[in-house]
This record gives structure tokens, C-alpha cells and sequence, in this order.
């Protein structure tokens, strides 16, 4: 017998994973509705890169109550996670100047199909599928989670605000785009045939802002984060139709809705309750 506990309402678990850092093992905040909604819908949210998991869960907690979901987001803290390399980007390669590429086994985007088996499991549910959201830092997780899995149990993707996005490019090594990972042109299909929002606010605007990415190849994709999201998804237009492949994606703007703000985060759960399952096609 199992002996997975999730109540209902705000708490966490520690969940074990063999690509969950030197521990290998996180903690998983959740949250969980109040309510007799049979066989809720399930929500994978990726936070920030202040690692502030259980404040993230709490944004979406409100919103996820009125449409009987649950929501998990789990910790990817810095001790375990220390850089970009090991959170933003999945930790596919390690920083420089070692560039070196490690086995499948030990990307952290594995981490996220096991957990929802996991968790599903515990609670006898009949789901076979789950939304994912990322804000920030945890959209860049999303994206590339995305691109470079199979991905088949993901029915519907929300990135927001993103600072700086991996090119679909097969020939720019990864982290900058998707190569150096033996991966081919069906992984470009796929990536555009996913049902993913880019979700940007439109008072995410600010130049000087703190905790913009400055380098010389995130400024080459715009002044600031709306810009940047903007440009990414007229670039991925282009190549999706070079490569005579529909874009699923959708690009929406919240009005007034700044870089971490309520707005963003309640129009993301919205978003995700909406899907239509029966709507789904199945993925290759």
C-alpha cells in the first residue's frame, strides 16, 4: 500500500528523483482544492529564479480553488540547482567553461513526468495528462522541457515573461538553441505543434530592470522582456512556416500586467482549466 499523503488545501512532501541534485530528492509544494471536484485537473508550476517554490504555489492557490485543480511546483533551490545551467536550462550541459553534455537520465526535465506519474499514482487518479506554467526563470524551464522531450503527457503550456529565449536552431549549440543534443528537424515539428501560450505583460517593459538578462545575445532580442517575448514568437513563425509546419502556439498580452504580478498568474490558471481535452490530437 502506498504511502504517498496529500490533504487538501497548502502543504508539501518530499519527493525523491534521481536527477533531484546531490540529494536526490526536493521538496513539492502543492496545493490541493477543498473540494469534492472528481478527478481534478493537474498543474506543474516552475517558479522564478529567487526558488521562492512555496510563494508561487501560493499566487496560484486562489485561482486554482475556483477551478478544482491542483497545483505542484516543485523546489528547485539553490543549493542543489545552483546556477542557470542546472535550473533554467534543465541541466542538459554544465556551465563553462566545462560546455560538457550529460546523460538523459540526469536532465532535471525527467523530473517532471516521474513526479506527475507519482503523485497520480497516490491519488488514484485516472489523469493522464497535466498543464504546465512557467513565469520568468521557470519559463524558460517550460520552454525547453518542451522542445527537447517527447513531452506526450502535457496537454496544454503557459510561458510567461521569459528574459531570454533558446533559438529553434539546430545548429547553435544548446543552450542558445537546440544543438550539439542529436536531436533533428521532428523535434522542431513537435515543438511547434505543442499547445503552448506565450503569455507576456504588458507593462513588462522595463529596460533597466534589475534582473534582465544584459548579455549581447539576450539585448539582440529586444530592450526589455515584452519585446524579447514579441520578437521570439514572430521568429518561430517564420521558421515554423519555412518548415511548412502549422505554429499551434498562441501569444496572448495581459493588459497592465507587469513581470511578477497577480494578473499574469490568474490568467494562467484560466487558461489552463479551459482545455479542451477533447480537443487534444495525438502527438508523434
Amino acid at each position: 500500500m502506498s504511502s504517498f499523503q496529500m490533504g487538501e488545501g497548502s502543504g508539501h512532501f518530499v519527493f525523491s528523483d534521481q536527477a533531484a541534485g546531490s540529494r536526490r530528492s526536493m521538496r513539492i509544494f502543492y496545493f490541493r482544492p477543498k473540494t469534492s471536484v472528481p478527478n481534478p485537473r493537474f498543474v506543474i508550476a516552475l517558479h522564478g529564479l529567487d526558488r521562492a517554490a512555496s510563494d508561487f504555489r501560493d499566487v496560484l492557490a486562489k485561482q486554482a480553488d475556483q477551478h478544482g485543480m491542483i497545483v505542484l511546483v516543485p523546489e528547485f533551490d539553490s543549493d542543489a540547482f545552483p546556477d542557470f545551467y542546472a535550473y533554467n536550462y534543465g541541466n542538459v550541459r554544465l556551465a563553462p567553461p566545462r560546455k560538457i553534455v550529460l546523460a538523459r537520465e540526469h536532465w532535471t526535465f525527467g523530473i517532471i513526468d516521474r513526479l506527475f506519474q507519482y503523485v497520480r499514482s497516490g491519488l488514484n487518479s485516472s489523469r493522464s495528462t497535466f498543464g504546465m506554467f512557467g513565469n520568468s526563470a521557470g519559463s524558460q524551464f517550460v520552454l525547453r522541457y518542451l522542445a527537447l522531450n517527447q513531452a506526450t503527457a502535457v496537454d496544454q503550456a503557459i510561458a510567461s515573461n521569459c528574459g531570454i529565449y533558446m533559438l529553434p536552431d539546430l545548429k547553435r549549440d544548446y543552450p542558445s538553441g537546440m544543438g550539439g543534443l542529436d536531436l533533428d528537424e521532428s523535434f522542431l515539428r513537435r515543438y511547434f505543434g505543442r499547445r503552448l501560450t506565450i503569455l507576456l505583460g504588458e507593462a513588462d517593459a522595463d529596460s533597466t530592470a534589475f534582473d534582465l538578462p544584459r548579455t549581447e545575445e539576450a539585448m539582440a532580442q529586444g530592450p526589455h522582456r515584452l519585446a524579447r517575448g514579441l520578437w521570439h514568437y514572430e521568429l518561430c513563425k517564420q521558421i515554423s512556416s519555412e518548415l511548412d509546419q502549422a505554429l499551434a502556439w498562441k501569444l496572448e498580452i495581459v493588459p497592465g500586467a507587469g513581470h511578477v504580478d497577480q494578473k499574469i498568474f490568474d490568467r494562467a490558471v484560466d487558461i489552463l482549466a479551459d482545455t479542451d481535452l477533447s480537443a487534444i490530437t495525438a502527438r508523434t
